[in-house]
């Protein structure tokens, strides 16, 4: 069995180091909100026409949307390793909360953490299956974008500005198309060292190899331990499955923003909330500071404003904006709180022991 990964030292110093990044993060996004005129809390008067109806609509098609993510991961793990699906979903709520809190995104190394097993599956193999779930999101959510904005025309003119900020609107196309080349290449390379892959680690010991022999090893070792994350993409019986709860993931998150809309006054079609949950993907994709402030609020206000007038979108917009970030933080947070408890409470113990004896 390879061994796994190694793990870096949580130091006093790099504990520092990354707060320090956390900190200038979060200073520069509060600056940017100022200097855009971009409200984190609902406006005066943005309320008024609050509907609960919608919002409830809208906050358990939120959860859904977050569930079937860490659901559909149970067929990218399978071809390596029979793990059980509530194993599964209990991971990657608590993986998906320790993404949200740490910062530039050190929480994705949590879930190879979590899942390796000496002598069954590597720590290797399951940062494989992470990337490719990165590459195939970022394929999937930049075409879903580009169709969204092929088929909801944006207004025209678009904004020159977002809020205050001088950032014009007409970034977010040609944000999309680079995005999906960007994670459309990727995912190719990836589909390669999967086809040939003891032509890339010949290729990697005759050029990285020759200048280093040891690197050149460890190059090729972790090629072929991390190509093995893509091990469903030519199984239809796994493939299918993931692919169409992908949608249904993107789906709910576009429904929670219609009906989030709806809650606070004004209307985005299902194809508009589509384009702006590409938008939102965009943000996610990002380093990200600690609950991925700013990030989601800047992101969704981009995505708005390409179909909503720009007083809506600092106005209702601004309180589907809070309301999403506040939904989407509770729940991830929550989720793994329930996840940790059936994982690693008392009564999982309890069950271990039976099973042992």
């Amino acid at each position: 069995m390879e061994p796994d990964p190694p793990n870096k030292s949580w130091s006093p110093a790099r504990i520092a180091r990354i707060s320090g990044m956390s900190l200038v993060l979060l200073g520069a996004f509060v600056a940017i909100f100022r200097a855009g005129s971009l409200p984190l809390l609902p406006p005066p008067g943005a309320l008024d026409r609050l509907n609960i109806s919608w919002l409830l609509l809208a906050a358990l098609s939120l959860e859904l949307s977050i569930l079937l993510k860490y659901a559909r991961y149970h067929f990218l793990v399978a071809p390596l390793a029979q793990i059980s699906f509530g194993k599964i979903l209990n991971i990657g709520s608590i993986a998906g909360a320790l993404i949200l809190i740490l910062p530039l995104r050190l929480g994705e190394f949590s879930r190879p953490a979590l899942l390796r097993e000496k002598g069954k599956v590597s720590g290797w193999n399951i940062t494989g299956t992470v990337a490719a779930e990165r590459l195939v999101d970022g394929v999937l959510f930049g075409f879903t974008l580009l169709a969204g904005l092929a088929i909801a025309r944006p207004q025209e003119p678009l904004p020159d500005r977002i809020g205050n900020l001088a950032v014009p609107v007409a970034l977010v196309p040609k944000a999309a198309q680079a995005a999906t080349v960007l994670f459309g290449g990727a995912l190719l390379v990836m589909a390669l060292l999967l086809w040939k892959q003891k032509w890339v680690e010949r290729f990697i010991h005759l050029t990285v190899g020759r200048l280093n022999a040891r690197w050149g090893e460890v190059l090729a070792h972790m090629s072929a331990r991390l190509v093995e994350g893509a091990r469903f993409l030519p199984k239809p019986g796994l493939a299918l499955p993931y692919l169409f709860l992908s949608w249904l993931h993107v789906a709910t998150h576009g429904l929670a923003l219609v009906w989030g809309a709806r809650a606070v006054g004004f209307e985005l079609s299902f194809i508009e909330s589509m384009t702006v949950t590409g938008v939102l993907a965009l943000g996610f994709a990002l380093p990200n500071a600690p609950g991925f402030f700013g990030a989601i609020q800047l992101a969704l206000y981009a995505g708005m404003g390409l179909y909503v007038d720009p007083n809506v979108v600092v106005r209702e917009g601004a309180a589907v904006t809070f309301f999403f970030y506040v939904g989407f933080v509770g729940f991830v947070l929550l989720n793994a709180l329930i996840a940790a408890a059936i994982e690693y409470g008392p009564w999982s113990r309890a069950r271990a022991a039976r099973a042992v004896g």
